[in-house]
């Protein structure tokens, strides 16, 4: 029997950083050796670290770098550098304006409106990605025509957007960032889709988009998997790092759409947690198309462990740290929790993705006198006994999926204090303690009241294990995937296998 093929497209995840998702995707591809799979992964410039060692069943991994690079056809994997001469030659100003300028038009009005027909963008997403196999994008983003076209379009369709507000026409400095950035989210269509018998995204995003070109051009069945609600979250982001209303609203229109086409064209949706439901409703998703799949770990490695008594109060925290995860909102709690607790020890393992949030946090531990409260202690390899040996395990996190840490800590009998996120009630609901974000107060004394009553954590910690033996183990998280995979496969096209052999023979 031939293995099922699926193309697994990520972004800024797998195989290149740690993390929630990174985890996900590693136990799926690791775990099921009977799959092939191919990796396609959105990344930030092509220099960095695989973290990641592949599985056999891996049989390739593609990197689509959206920066750090000057050129597209610097990384032209997929063809040899003569025919990306001819095509850069072959590019001319004529060309453009022919062939990409009224299908670009087209898709800059289609985003701008605010009710499109999901149908036709998928269309034209399709006919971007073929024309870009046969013309340069460098040479076609940075002509003048596509500049003239689009700050033109743009600006009207922030004036229209805006009619009813005092706002100023965008910046030349505005448009130019705008462009610079739809230059550089789009190159995923630049680079070919390897056929499969499925396509599976790890969100809703831009490394979807090469699902839902295949799902138009060769009917190939799409896998969606949310994790966190991609569009809530790069709302939460936007409104932080962009400062240009302009190129926010851009930025939203953008996005926005492309989490539509991606809702729309997928076959399957599987969030992670039942919490994310009711936004892909609001997004027009059919509740026949979703299915919950919780994530699961591995009852073998995060199991109870017998550990020293710890000579003092331990409270510990494993994740990235980033604004996201709340952690400043946790140096607060720390602070509280001190004024009762003078001893106790707060032990945050993770590295930093966001090294100027990092430097906020360790300028506010100093601030407070906290250095021997609060330590920044660095990734562990040993989450288990982490999760085992502290007194309470704490997460404060603004936004989450159904996040590893507190499957692995349910698992390990942990006490666990965190705020009430995404899926996170769903899991702790009676075997935890929940307390809203951005609220360190309440974190505190949830903290605090845990810290003072050992009968209540053991308590805690043993219906926490027992819930997630029952519903959130690898095994159960596996079948679900399998299943879902098999019966996607049967609806395969079948051209498209047909396509996969003679590629394998050539």
């Amino acid at each position: 029997m031939t293995a099922i093929s699926v193309l697994l497209t990520t972004e800024g995840t797998y195989p290149f950083h740690k993390g929630g998702v990174s985890t996900w995707c590693d136990v799926l591809v690791r775990n099921l050796p009977e799959i092939d799979f191919t990796v396609l992964a959105v990344i930030m410039h092509p220099y960095l670290k695989q973290r990641y060692e592949l599985p056999e069943n891996v049989r390739q991994l593609l990197k689509v770098p959206l920066w750090g690079i000057s050129d597209p056809v610097e990384y032209s994997w997929h063809f040899p550098f003569s025919t990306a001469l001819k095509i850069k030659l072959s590019t001319v100003e004529q060309t453009i304006t022919k062939e990409f300028l009224p299908l670009f038009e087209e898709i800059l009005l289609t985003i701008f409106s605010s009710n499109f027909d999901r149908d036709y963008l998928g269309s034209l997403l399709v006919l971007l990605h073929n024309y870009f196999q046969n013309r340069d994008y460098h040479q076609t983003m940075k002509s003048r025509a596509v500049w003239q076209s689009f700050s033109s379009l743009a600006s009207k369709s922030w004036q229209k957007h805006n009619k009813n507000l005092p706002v100023d026409n965008p910046t030349i400095s505005e448009l130019t960032e705008a462009l610079r950035l739809i230059y550089h989210f789009l190159l995923v269509l630049h680079f070919p889709i390897p056929p499969s018998d499925l396509t599976h995204s790890a969100a809703a995003g831009f490394c979807g988009l090469p699902c839902v070109v295949a799902k138009i051009e060769r009917k190939t069945p799409y896998l969606l998997t949310e994790h966190g609600t991609y569009i809530r979250e790069q709302y939460l982001n936007l409104s932080k790092q962009i400062q240009s209303l302009f190129v926010r609203w851009f930025l939203y229109q953008l996005i926005g759409s492309v989490v539509a086409v991606n809702y729309h064209f997928a076959d399957q949706v599987s969030p992670v947690c039942s919490y994310n439901i009711r936004w892909e409703k609001w997004w027009g998703v059919s509740e026949e198309k979703i299915k919950v799949i919780y994530n699961g770990a591995n009852p073998k490695v995060f199991y109870p462990i017998k550990c020293p008594t710890n000579s003092r109060p331990t409270v510990a925290n494993v994740g990235l740290i980033f604004a996201l995860k709340g952690t400043l909102d946790l140096i607060e709690a720390a602070k509280i929790v001190r004024q009762t607790i003078p001893d106790v020890e707060f032990c945050l393992y993770g590295s930093a993705s966001d090294e100027k949030y990092f430097a906020e946090c360790q300028k506010r531990v100093k601030d407070y006198n906290l250095e021997n409260t609060v330590t920044f202690a660095g990734p562990t390899d040993k989450p288990a006994q982490v999760y085992s040996q502290a007194d309470v395990i704490v997460m404060a996190s603004i936004s989450e999926g159904f996040p590893y840490v507190v499957i692995e800590a349910m698992l390990c009998g942990a006490a666990i204090v965190s705020t009430s996120v995404g899926g996170v009630p769903e899991a702790l609901k009676d075997v935890g303690l929940l307390v809203k974000p951005h609220h360190p107060e309440e974190l505190a004394k949830s903290i605090t009241r845990l810290l003072k009553s050992p009968k209540e954590r053991q308590d805690f910690g043993n219906a926490a294990c027992k819930k997630a033996l029952e519903l959130f183990t690898q095994e159960k998280f596996l079948n679900e995937y399998r299943e879902s995979y098999q019966q996607l496969a049967s609806r395969s096209n079948p051209s498209t296998s047909t396509y996969k052999k003679l590629l394998i023979k050539t």
